[in-house]
């Protein structure tokens, strides 16, 4: 497996298990920024509501990389809104994730990924998404078992 991880960390939960897991398999890591900062958990909440509901889409600024090397794209995010965030949703869809094998890992304090993987399809065509790995407050799956089964 020849991987890369593209994550993006609001409280640093996400990053934890992306610098982990870079260790890991030992793989280069790259942190997606949006355009404009977010608050903290409850103007962010707001935020994202509010773009949603008026159709704006955040940006991000973290230059999109040369992924044809890599044919493992693990994806890192917290789950806003029972979703990815628009921003790194946006950042996606900017790369070329064709043919590629992606693994999401997220993070959260209520809903379980699940939710989030009918938008991450979307964002991505043509890739295999797979082995889905959820840290949160209702359920932590085994992370010893996730990394080993990649």
């Amino acid at each position: 497996m020849n991987a890369i991880i593209l994550y993006c960390s609001k409280t640093g939960n996400t990053e934890k298990i992306a610098r982990k897991t870079a260790k890991v398999l030992g793989c280069p890591i790259v942190k997606v920024e949006p355009d404009i900062l977010y608050g903290g958990f409850f103007s962010a909440c707001a935020r994202v509501v509010g773009d949603r509901l008026k159709k704006e889409v955040p940006g991000f600024v973290t230059e999109i990389p040369d992924l044809a090397a890599y044919d493992t794209v693990l994806v890192g995010y917290p789950v806003w809104a029972s979703g990815v965030p628009d921003y790194m949703q946006e950042f996606l869809k900017a790369c070329d994730l064709e043919g590629k094998r992606v693994i999401p890992f997220a993070t959260s304090m209520m809903t379980d990924i699940s939710a989030t993987i009918p938008g991450l399809v979307a964002v991505c065509p043509g890739a295999e998404i797979t082995h889905p790995f959820y840290y949160g407050v209702n359920r932590k799956d085994n992370y010893q078992e996730w990394v080993k089964s990649l």
